[in-house]
């Protein structure tokens, strides 16, 4: 059988999407404009009252991607661009805060992107390409801005630290790992 590949962009895009897509919430104590229609009409016209429907709630929060950038050498130039232009058209499409965070053994820099040219601004943020790498720092300053999704572009070759509770990461490599991390989704950019 012929093996099927899906572009990496692809991918990303679907992950990221779906962790910052909000989903409405159902509100028990408010009703549906729908039912208090139907109640009334029912009221008026001496018919068995329908059942309650509660309302729906759109989540007001803006929705944060944290964009790791490893700068320890590991990631060519090419590659940051083509990821950083990824990554800026989902952050335009959804109308997700990004925040990218460029970083090696600890933070380096962190910058909320803004105005017309993200991905210009995300590959001008890399800092120094030498030293080690470790993603404790960076994730911990990324769980600090309360993502939706955290999403790393690295070799994974460094200390990981304890898994984060209740978000998403996505580790972009340039090729697929020998071994997976502790915890995430694996996404090689070998394409």
């Amino acid at each position: 059988l012929p093996e099927t590949r899906t572009p990496w962009e692809v991918l990303l895009r679907g992950l990221v999407t779906r962790a910052v897509t909000q989903a409405p919430r159902l509100i028990q104590t408010r009703p549906a404009k729908r039912w208090l229609a139907g109640d009334a009409a029912a009221r008026a016209e001496g018919r068995p009252l329908p059942p309650f429907e509660p309302s729906l709630r759109r989540e007001t929060r803006v929705p944060r991607i944290a964009v790791g950038v490893d700068c320890s050498g590991s990631i060519d130039d090419g590659r940051l661009a083509h990821f950083a232009g990824q990554i800026s058209g989902i952050g335009q499409r959804t109308g997700a805060e990004v925040h990218v965070l460029a970083f090696d053994e600890e933070v380096r820099s962190q910058r909320q992107m803004a105005g017309a040219h993200w991905a210009r601004e995300i590959t001008g943020l890399v800092v120094s390409r030498d030293g080690g790498t470790s993603f404790v720092g960076v994730m911990e300053a990324a769980l600090a801005l309360d993502p939706s999704v955290v999403v790393v572009l690295t070799d994974l070759d460094g200390p990981f630290g304890p898994k984060p509770r209740g978000v998403p990461v996505i580790w972009a490599v340039p090729e697929p790992p020998r071994a997976a991390p502790p915890f995430g989704r694996v996404l090689a950019l070998d394409g």
